[in-house]
C-alpha cells in the first residue's frame, strides 16, 4: 500500500519543513510503503532542516540530499532506486526545453521552490503539467484568503495522490524583478538566480 501525501498542518511538526515533506511525499508517490527504507525518511529530515535554528532548508542541503538519494541502495529494499537531479537558475523553467516537464512526463515528480512573499520561499511537489497548468501538491494547505486570482487555483483533492493546487505557467514564469505588489510574489518561481528544484524519478529494476 502507498501512504498519503504529507501535510504539514496534519503532522504539526513545524512551519519550515516543506522541503522534506515534499520530498518524502514524492517518494510516497513513486513507491509503495513497503518499498521505502525507513532510514531514507530519517536522513531526509535530518539533513534538510539545516538552516539557522532549523528554520528551513538551504540550497546546499537540497543538492546534497538529491545526490545521496541517487546513490542510496539497501539490500533489504531492492526496489528502492531513484535518480534525483538538482536544477538551479535558468534551468528552472516551464517553457522551451524544460527538464521539469520532461521529468513529470516520464512519471517523475519535482520538489519545486516558489516564492510566497518577497523574502520567503516554499516548496511544492509538482505532479502534472497539462495545457499550460502545473498541478502540484501543496504541503501546507491554503485557501483563497492567501491568494485569490485566476492564475492560481486551489483544487479539492480526490484521493490521496491528487494535486490540491494548479498554477498557470505564465504566473510561475513572470519577471519577478518587475513585480511590485506582494500578491504577485506568491507562487512564482522568483528571480532567476534564486530558482531551484529537485527532479525525482524512480529507476525501474
Amino acid at each position: 500500500m502507498k501512504v498519503p501525501f504529507r501535510q504539514q498542518a496534519t503532522l504539526q511538526v513545524t512551519e519550515y519543513d516543506c522541503v522534506p515533506a515534499s520530498i518524502i511525499s514524492g517518494l510516497s508517490y513513486l513507491f509503495r510503503r513497503r518499498e521505502i527504507p525507513p532510514f531514507v525518511v530519517h536522513r531526509i529530515y535530518k539533513e534538510c532542516l539545516d538552516y539557522d535554528g532549523s528554520r528551513g532548508t538551504t540550497s546546499r542541503a537540497i543538492m546534497d540530499i538529491g545526490h545521496w538519494l541517487s546513490c542510496y541502495r539497501e539490500k533489504r529494499f531492492p526496489c528502492f532506486a531513484v535518480a534525483a537531479t538538482y536544477l538551479a537558475g535558468t534551468q528552472v523553467r516551464l517553457k522551451g526545453n524544460s527538464k521539469i516537464i520532461e521529468c513529470i512526463a516520464s512519471g517523475g515528480v519535482v520538489a519545486l521552490c516558489v516564492q510566497t512573499s518577497q523574502f520567503e520561499r516554499h516548496c511544492l511537489l509538482a505532479l502534472l503539467f497539462a495545457d499550460d497548468w502545473l498541478y502540484c501538491h501543496e504541503p501546507h494547505p491554503r485557501s483563497k484568503r492567501f491568494i485569490d486570482c485566476n492564475e492560481v487555483q486551489f483544487i479539492e483533492q480526490n484521493g490521496h495522490y491528487a494535486p490540491n493546487i494548479r498554477i498557470h505557467r505564465t504566473w510561475l514564469e513572470k519577471d519577478y524583478d518587475k513585480v511590485t505588489h506582494n500578491r504577485e510574489r506568491k507562487y512564482v518561481l522568483g528571480s532567476i538566480p534564486k530558482r531551484e528544484c529537485l527532479l525525482i524519478n524512480r529507476i525501474q529494476g
